[in-house]
């Protein structure tokens, strides 16, 4: 899917350099084949994003943010779309900034909604008081730094703050703001998961600012280039987010983007702070005189910046510490838990089930036998003379003995059974999602079999014998009581017949 997606968008993009290389940029077909290309590739992209609203079915916040992007796609083919009519027509736009650029101005104002939704859907995951901090020092830095090169020689030439201004405005600021904004939260939420997403949305506003800031600037000048140049780098901005879109993962699994995260959080905890030291060079260019004022101003406040980030950044190195140490101790407890659980289920001798275990094992084997009609056999199992190897070889012997027993049943029971201790030198089996009833029968005679073969014991075979009973459901009983009774009774015949054998009720 990264691939193919890749694939589209960067061979849209070449598609359309290469016609404007070889067209041309002044006749009237490579303006029609401009404006469907752009045209296109926006329809292009909100397929896509309507692909993704459409795999996440019942996410209402992922599918209105794919929405409000999806209207930003569309304000940029509307105003294409109403610049080619015009184009065919021959019509004459009334200014730079009539109509159809404010159509083309709705998309950034989109794609603003979307990021604010995006960052209030993640409220929980951004400190949002540091995050408008943050945003408020790069909108005052681009809103002065663009209103003393760009608004403020165009006010001195039309004499008049007009419509034409707010939009002349919308460029330097909307981008700066979204870019700005969306550098801090993908910095700040990438670790999650969605890294390539929202790498693709950043890559993409990158993009859209190089254009617009490219825009005001050709329209201002008289540099001999056409604007229409600048269309694959906006066609670029509207199929990366597209594309973003189809590689949103709502469940955020990570994905490899094998990046220092601390280089990653330098980045995003230094950004304000370079708009501001941004702003201060640009002042400090426009200084009347130099003096030691000035000079020692210009040194103090660099050397200010670099104290605060150093702050910063060692505030953060603090809290990844607390971080990771919560997160070990976190780790150390879920694992204590884990343990602790599985102390209360299992024997500590063995490792298996024990008696809390197996009967709610047996409960369920029980309900599931009765709902696909299948056999169940209950086996008790108690070690023949096992009080003499703990008399004569001492009990840790003994407990050994137990290990290497149910080690043995283990390993050569079948795969639809479960073995128990339930104290002492007795064990206690369920053989489940039994077809016929003849198989319960032929476990008990392989567990007989299972003890002919001797158990080393201090380098000494010893052999032992061990007296079986059993009982079947449904044919002995349906409950779990009766069913225990019936094999404990079974058990308690077969050694009174001798020992060393399996005894069932016919």
């Amino acid at each position: 899917m990264h691939k193919l997606i890749y694939t589209i968008i960067g061979g849209w993009v070449m598609s359309h350099l290469l016609w404007l290389g070889i067209i041309g940029t002044s006749s009237d077909l490579s303006r029609t084949g401009n404006s469907l290309f752009m045209i296109l590739g926006a329809v292009l992209s909100t397929i896509m994003l309507v692909a993704a609203a459409r795999r996440h079915p019942n996410r209402p916040i992922t599918q209105r943010l794919f929405l409000l992007l999806l209207f930003g796609n569309m304000s940029l083919a509307m105003g294409e779309t109403a610049e080619l009519i015009v184009s065919q027509q021959h019509l004459e736009r009334s200014g730079m900034f009539d109509g159809i650029d404010l159509i083309f101005s709705l998309q950034i104002g989109f794609y603003l909604l979307a990021f604010c939704y995006f960052l209030i859907s993640r409220r929980s995951e951004v400190n949002l008081r540091f995050f408008l901090f943050d945003e408020l020092i790069i909108l005052i830095v681009t809103g002065a730094i663009s209103w003393h090169y760009l608004v403020t020689p165009y006010l001195e030439q039309a004499e008049l703050f007009s419509m034409e201004t707010l939009l002349l405005l919308r460029y330097p600021l909307g981008d700066l703001l979204l870019l700005g904004g969306m550098l801090i939260l993908f910095f700040g939420v990438m670790k999650r998961g969605n890294s390539i997403p929202l790498l693709m949305i950043l890559i993409g506003f990158h993009l859209q600012l190089i254009a617009d800031l490219l825009y005001v600037i050709l329209d201002r000048t008289s540099f001999p280039i056409s604007l229409m140049w600048l269309d694959p780098i906006w066609i670029a901005t509207v199929l990366l987010i597209g594309g973003a879109g189809l590689l949103f993962d709502v469940d955020e699994r990570p994905i490899g983007f094998n990046v220092n995260r601390r280089i990653l959080d330098g980045i995003r905890l230094v950004t304000p702070y370079v708009f501001l030291l941004i702003l201060f060079v640009t002042m400090a260019r426009q200084a009347v005189s130099w003096n030691g004022l000035t000079i020692g101003l210009m040194i103090a406040i660099p050397l200010l910046i670099s104290r605060q980030v150093r702050i910063v950044m060692d505030n953060q190195r603090l809290r990844e510490n607390l971080e990771a140490k919560v997160e070990e101790r976190t780790a150390a407890l879920e694992q204590a838990l884990e343990e602790m659980e599985h102390m209360a289920y299992h024997d500590a001798l063995t490792n298996l089930p024990n008696r809390y275990l197996f009967a709610r094992l047996f409960k369920e084997e029980l309900r599931r036998a009765e709902i696909h009609q299948r056999f169940v056999g209950l086996f008790f199992i108690d070690i023949d003379h096992f009080k003499q190897v703990n008399d004569t070889y001492g009990h840790q012997i003994g407990d050994q003995l137990i290990i290497d027993i149910a080690n043995r049943l283990e390993k050569k029971l079948p795969h639809n059974t479960v073995i128990s201790r339930q104290g002492g030198d007795e064990f206690v089996l369920l053989l489940f999602d039994v077809k016929d009833e003849s198989d319960i029968e032929a476990c008990g005679r392989q567990l007989v079999q299972l003890f002919e073969r001797p158990f080393i014991l201090k380098d000494t075979p010893v052999f032992m014998t061990a007296s079986i009973g059993g009982a079947v459901y449904p044919t002995h009983a349906t409950s779990r009581t009766a069913l225990i009774e019936q094999a404990d009774v079974a058990m308690y015949e077969a050694k009174r017949r001798g020992k060393n054998q399996f005894h069932v009720e016919v």
